[in-house]
């Protein structure tokens, strides 16, 4: 991980004299620097590559910025504040810094290379590299002094060193007023040719914190750099300018906006008020301007140098509130080769103005940035739309299309061109909104309408739709925002799009009478006030097909009511009588297209699942009252799987037969008879389960004889759910103990009497075989006893039950160890409990 270190900010390469007739380099050992400081060395191929710099940061360098391959474009990550920001890159042989928030900077240097490779370096050994950068025919001369390392990075600018040649041909140190007179003026006396002085041009930055610096010029660096420190005010001059004119400029401050002109070294900007400089504009006048250009670039926090504006192009950050850190200004000879990169010398935050042709008003003014556009509340149909991409800092458009009243979706349009139509009385009932080239590439576009009957919807974004397609429904209002590139939406991006026909419902409910109709999946009623659902209205909109949609309710004290449709009342209002049920169904060509969901949420049991096409949802019999509901329209086949039993519970029905009885004991031994445990065993099952909310059924309450076929005649009359035969077994070998379980299985030389149709349904005897599994492994489980397993057989009672069925034998009465633990209450207690658990868990599955 890179450490960070404070560096001094370098100085800048003097940008050159009109006398300049060569530059020489010279180099001078100046011993081992103990420098206290590391970089990263960029070689640079011109391919996107990341740099991960430590856990909360990461750069990105996406590309060169133009062909000269001065400066990269890339992006920096920080993590903590999940933000992303352009950033470009300087390629110099100097070292840079670049500011990641007010406490952390990265030092860097990129070279120009055939292939990557980035590496953290620290100088070891430093020389004193000198640039001879201007040498005149007058025997003066200005050198520069650099600090190198041994990868050839300038590390530290030691300023300029001004000279002039004496009598004895030596070379003498000057002061830079005592160069400047020397080539203020031609002498007719000397032996060298007579030449103009160039001019020069002079600046000085007021810094927070700082002040007023001292001035600098041509192309020098005035203000600072990796310090996060604001740039205030700027004074500019010109210096033995050879013709007429001046230099003008203006600045971009903080909450002020741009300010009144300056010019020829007066103050623009302001001091002692802590109002930073965005950006700056600089001009010449007179004939200075015809003969000179001035070029100026701006160090821009978060976005570092950005490019060479000239003569009054504005050069900074407009509208992204950002500080101007430090600036370079140089003059130009007319026409002649700008001093760097021109490109992005100003960034300014890209905006989308927007107009709306609205019912009756027309045309509406232009409004921006997420101001709503059209009308809310007046129920006005919004007829076409204009939108233009403003001071976009990238290239690239928006391009937008509308869905129209019989026309459906028209032709793309950009940039402040209508969508939609005027004069015809047609609404518009969506919207598709994106952008292109690179905008596309550092922003999102965000977008969201009022519909008619549903309000605002969520927001949509680059090019998804937005409104309503096949229900009717006009626009009436809309807003649209910039985003960057990956940050969060302005808002919900639930449901920016409806389509299809709608369910509306409304809810009458206890103690609040009617609620507002809520549609499509929305919950109708309340959830976790105790509150019964009363009654219920429901209303088909939109349909795209013929046909209806009908419900009927389960209401306390009534059963199921008449089936009603489209808006009817489904219930009674104000008689304190609770909705416990609910079945809804489509008729005609929409039950061809659609399939119409529902479920309730029940006292109790809570969200019941779903329901569909006229199926039961809720509960009935067990005095449950129906507290909400959810209905929605799916297209066909496209729905989720039901279930019957997770949507609509019945008190659960079970047949408990426990074995033998009155004339028919079973097996006898050792003074106990196998149907007295049957039926001891069977009612403590009885009681478990109706404490646990099931009906429960018996073949026989006390010591009666109950026929075989009886038996599974009384469940089928009662349409039980599950038929359970309790058995004691027996052996002619005292040794042999345990539990098992048996399941039907069909043999044909045992023919159905009373159940021909169900005796051997697939579905029946699967469900049989788990039910016997089930209980079989919880007996073995809860007991410990030894575990006989589960078998088909063609028992009568599990043959003729028309339902599942299972015939337990609880252990061996023969065995007197298995014995003495059957005629014990405990052990009663312990296999009704298994019992009565395996009939949970069956029901679970089924």
């Amino acid at each position: 991980m890179m450490q960070r270190k404070t560096l001094l900010l370098l100085g800048m390469l003097l940008m050159g004299f009109v006398f300049l007739s060569k530059v020489s380099i010279a180099y001078a050992v100046t011993g081992n620097y103990n420098v206290d400081s590391s970089y990263y060395f960029i070689q640079f191929n011109g391919a996107q590559q990341e740099i991960i710099v430590n856990d909360n940061i990461a750069l990105t360098l996406t590309g060169w910025t133009d062909e000269s391959k001065t400066t990269v474009n890339g992006t920096i990550h920080t993590v903590s504040t999940n933000i992303t920001e352009d950033v470009t890159f300087d390629v110099n042989n100097e070292l840079n810094e670049l500011t990641v928030t007010t406490n952390e900077s990265i030092h860097y240097r990129i070279a120009v290379s055939d292939s990557f490779k980035a590496e953290i370096v620290e100088p070891l050994e430093l020389n004193d590299r000198i640039t001879v950068v201007a040498e005149n025919a007058n025997g003066t001369s200005i050198e520069k002094v650099g600090a190198i390392d041994e990868y050839d990075t300038v590390v530290e600018n030691k300023g300029l060193t001004y000279y002039k040649t004496d009598a004895n041909n030596q070379k003498v140190v000057i002061t830079q007023e005592e160069y400047n007179a020397l080539n203020s003026a031609v002498s007719g006396e000397t032996s060298f040719s007579a030449q103009a002085v160039a001019p020069s041009v002079r600046y000085a930055s007021h810094v927070e914190y700082i002040g007023w610096q001292n001035a600098v010029s041509d192309g020098a660096m005035s203000g600072t750099q990796g310090q996060a420190k604001q740039l205030e005010a700027m004074q500019i001059s010109i210096e033995n300018a050879p013709y007429s004119g001046g230099i003008s400029y203006k600045t971009h401050v903080q909450d002020y906006g741009w300010l009144t002109s300056a010019s020829d070294g007066e103050t623009s900007g302001t001091t002692g008020q802590a109002k930073q400089v965005e950006a700056i504009q600089v001009n010449l006048t007179g004939e200075m301007a015809n003969h000179y250009d001035v070029y100026y670039r701006v160090h821009s926090a978060f976005y570092g140098w950005l490019g060479w504006a000239k003569n009054g192009a504005s050069a900074g950050t407009e509208g992204l509130a950002k500080q101007s850190e430090a600036i370079e200004i140089v003059l130009v000879e007319k026409g002649g080769a700008a001093p760097g990169s021109t490109d992005k010398p100003i960034i300014t935050a890209p905006s989308l103005a927007y107009s709306t042709h609205v019912e009756t008003y027309g045309w509406l003014d232009f409004v921006a940035n997420g101001a709503t556009g059209g009308t809310v509340g007046q129920a006005k149909r919004l007829e076409a739309m204009k939108i233009d991409l403003q001071d976009a800092p990238y290239s690239g458009d928006v391009i937008y299309t509308t869905h129209v009243q019989e026309y459906g979706w028209l032709t793309s349009v950009s940039d402040g061109v209508t969508s939609g139509t005027t004069g015809e009385g047609k609404q518009v009932e969506a919207i598709q909104v994106n952008l292109t080239g690179e905008m596309a590439n550092h922003y999102d576009v965000y977008y969201r309408v009022h519909s008619e009957l549903y309000g605002w919807l969520g927001w949509a974004k680059n090019g998804a739709s937005a409104g309503t397609q096949g229900l009717a429904k006009q626009l009436e209002a809309i807003e649209i925002v910039l985003v960057k590139k990956g940050r969060t939406a302005p808002g919900s991006t639930d449901k920016p799009f409806i389509t299809g026909p709608s369910l509306a419902y409304s809810t009458h409910v206890e103690t609040y009478g009617w609620l507002n109709f809520v549609a499509n999946g929305a919950t109708g009623g309340t959830v976790g006030q105790g509150k019964r659902l009363e009654a219920i209205k429901i209303d088909l909109q939109d349909a795209p097909y013929s046909g209806n949609i009908t419900y009927s309710t389960h209401v306390q004290e009534y059963g199921w009511m008449a089936s009603v449709s489209e808006g009817e009342m489904s219930g009674t209002t104000w008689q304190g009588k609770r909705v416990e049920a609910i079945q809804v169904n489509l008729t005609g060509e929409m039950a061809n297209h659609y399939d119409v969901y529902y479920r309730v949420h029940s006292q109790d049991f809570g969200w019941l699942g779903w329901a569909k096409n006229g199926m039961k949802a809720g509960s009935q019999g067990l005095e449950k009252q129906a507290e909400a509901i959810e209905i929605k329209l799916v297209r066909k086949g496209q729905g989720e799987p039901v279930n019957a039993n997770v949507a609509f519970k019945l008190p659960l029905k079970v047949f408990l037969d426990p074995g033998h009885g009155g004339s028919d004991p079973g097996a006898v031994a050792g003074g106990y008879r196998e149907s007295d445990f049957n039926l001891a065993v069977a009612k403590k099952v009885q009681s478990l389960l109706v404490q646990r909310g099931y009906t429960v059924y018996m073949s026989r309450n006390n010591d009666t004889t109950v026929s075989l076929l009886d038996r599974p005649q009384m469940a089928n009359n009662l349409n039980a759910d599950i038929f359970v035969s309790i058995h004691t077994n027996s052996s002619g070998t005292t040794t042999v103990n345990g539990i098992e379980s048996y399941y039907y299985e069909y043999n044909p030389s045992y023919p159905s009497k009373i159940n021909q149709d169900m005796h051997n349904n697939p579905e029946r005897i699967a469900k049989s075989v788990t039910l016997a599994n089930i209980i079989n492994d919880k007996m073995v489980g809860y007991t410990g006893a030894n575990n006989r397993g589960t078998d088909g057989d063609t028992f009568a009672v599990i043959r003729e039950a028309a339902m599942p069925a299972t015939l337990l034998e609880m252990g061996f009465i023969s065995n007197s160890s298995e014995r003495q633990k059957l005629a014990s209450d405990s052990y009663q207690n312990t296999l009704a409990r298994a019992i009565a658990d395996g009939i949970d868990q069956y029901f679970q599955i089924y």
